[in-house]
């Protein structure tokens, strides 16, 4: 075989490898149907003027990064760290069960207030503490059973359950005047026939 054609049938099989690698990473993630990015948004207000930042992370590619990860699962070892006296996800699920009629179930821990509100299959959790620090999260109800239970939770379960949650806002974090939203995106629905 001559060097000219080794070089094309090298060059060919480099093109394919990266058309191969292309179609795997922009292919939609199995477990988002409903969500198709996240949109993250920085604003620091300094003064009289704010400054803006924003990016958003595909779906798919959050779920491919996810699934390359080295670990397979996410577990709550419940008599190691949560045996320091931190919240439990039975703590959170009983404050969930305690909210009625918008009233939101109470955790006192330390510095901070944490308030749950059941949602549906939702629950939210807003944590405030004496330093002016707020975080407000939309979370799977399953979720927080799963880890409950002790059982372990699959990165392909926890993604799933980030598409659950459906359009909106996922992540608050206001910490003086910086705030960080993560919202999910919703796919566009296309035009159907019937």
């Amino acid at each position: 075989m001559s060097k000219d054609l080794r070089a094309v049938v090298l060059g060919l099989f480099i093109v394919v490898l990266g058309a191969m690698a292309l179609a795997f990473w922009r292919r939609p993630a199995a477990e988002f149907r409903k969500i198709r990015s996240f949109r993250v948004e920085v604003t620091e207000r300094e003064g009289d003027s704010t400054r803006h930042a924003s990016f958003s992370v595909p779906s798919g590619l959050l779920a491919h990064f996810a699934k390359l990860a080295p670990m397979h699962e996410i577990k709550a070892d419940l008599q190691h760290e949560w045996a320091k006296g931190d919240v439990t996800p039975r703590d959170i699920l009983d404050a969930a069960d305690q909210s009625k009629d918008g009233k939101p179930g109470v955790i006192k821990k330390d510095e901070a207030t944490i308030e749950v509100r059941a949602d549906g299959k939702m629950l939210v959790i807003d944590i405030k503490d004496e330093w002016d620090k707020h975080v407000h999260v939309r979370v799977p109800r399953n979720l927080v059973e799963g880890l409950d239970e002790g059982h372990s939770l699959s990165i392909s379960e926890v993604l799933r359950g980030l598409d659950d949650l459906g359009p909106g806002d996922v992540v608050t974090i206001k910490d003086g005047d910086s705030e960080i939203t993560i919202t999910a995106v919703p796919r566009k629905k296309g035009l159907t026939i019937s």
